[in-house]
């Protein structure tokens, strides 16, 4: 992988870890203030619209009093829950259940260790790896360029930039949730953190597709992009297939196979081994379109194989 590519993959998650600390550190040394120096009590849950409202204490000194909660996990109608009350305003209550008080912040401490791991792969990916052109997988190292002297096929303009276009989605949930403010503080920090990964992700796919770059001659097939790069030498491929991959089920009643729903269906090609498993896939709308024909005939010249129509149904 494009060294580059990793460091943004790492900074964006450490990015997001600074932003959960930020509320994370502040809740936990509320939640250890508040369980050191208030009161501990019980109150009953009298009503869960909104704020909850507690009763405290008995009749006729008993009194009502407010808490905001990011959830309702461990709380119900006219049950008796602990409480701490503050001692110089017994107004001001908190829910002193393990739930209550906890449940925020390990999820924000267990979404900012998953970022950390995400952004400790990013660093290591493709480290250790080397160039093996007889593996077949996708390789997380710099790519060596395209095969010379063959055919160079790439991915259409419209494409990366469509993929941009569904990023906006990422970001208006970003905006929204800021703009929104309060709230469950765990939950608008997950909304943030779904947003933040949704933009990455297409941002991602926009600058792979960009520099997506499939090559061809007589030594074999090479697929390369920022995120890394992939090749496969013709001794390796026993076929070329025109793939038509689409979902079904089985009708038990009409005992057969159903036809698959408008929109369930793709188109891919790939070369395949010998067992007829794809090595290398690709997409059709690679231009320019005068290249594939190129791009068989080499295959056929190289292993005798030549282009062949196949659907493949996905049973659920």
């Amino acid at each position: 992988m494009n060294p580059l590519v990793r460091v943004l993959i790492a900074g964006a998650a450490l990015a997001g870890v600074c932003m959960i600390g930020r509320v994370l550190l502040p809740a936990v040394r509320r939640n250890v203030t508040t369980a050191k120096s208030w009161t501990w009590t019980q109150g009953e849950v009298r009503a869960m619209n909104g704020a909850i409202e507690f009763e405290i204490g008995t009749e006729p000194d008993s009194y009502r009093a407010f808490a905001s909660v990011g959830h309702t996990w461990g709380l119900s109608l006219f049950q008796k829950v602990p409480l701490y009350v503050d001692p110089a305003d017994s107004s001001r209550v908190m829910p002193a259940g393990v739930l209550q008080m906890w449940l925020g912040p390990v999820e924000m401490a267990g979404l900012a260790l998953l970022l950390m791991a995400i952004s400790g792969m990013a660093l290591l990916a493709g480290r250790q790896q080397g160039p093996d052109p007889t593996a077949a997988f996708w390789m997380f190292t710099r790519p060596p360029g395209a095969l010379v002297s063959g055919v160079s096929l790439h991915a259409p303009t419209r494409q990366w930039k469509i993929a941009i276009g569904w990023s906006t989605l990422g970001i208006a949930l970003i905006v929204g949730e800021v703009l929104g403010g309060g709230g469950n503080q765990p939950g608008g920090m997950f909304r943030i953190a779904c947003g933040a990964a949704f933009t990455i992700a297409l941002w991602l796919l926009s600058w792979h597709t960009k520099t997506m770059e499939l090559s061809a001659n007589a030594e074999g097939v090479r697929l390369t992009s920022v995120l890394g790069w992939r090749e496969v030498e013709w001794k390796r491929i026993c076929g070329v297939e025109d793939q038509h991959i689409f979902t079904t089920y089985y009708n038990g009643d009409m005992r057969m196979w159903e036809l698959p729903f408008p929109g369930s269906t793709a188109r891919v090609l790939a070369f395949t081994n010998e067992k007829g498993r794809p090595v290398l896939t690709f997409s059709p709308e690679l231009e320019p379109k005068g290249g594939f024909k190129q791009l068989f005939d080499l295959c056929k010249q190289q292993t005798g194989a030549t282009l062949q129509q196949r659907d493949v149904p996905l049973p659920f």
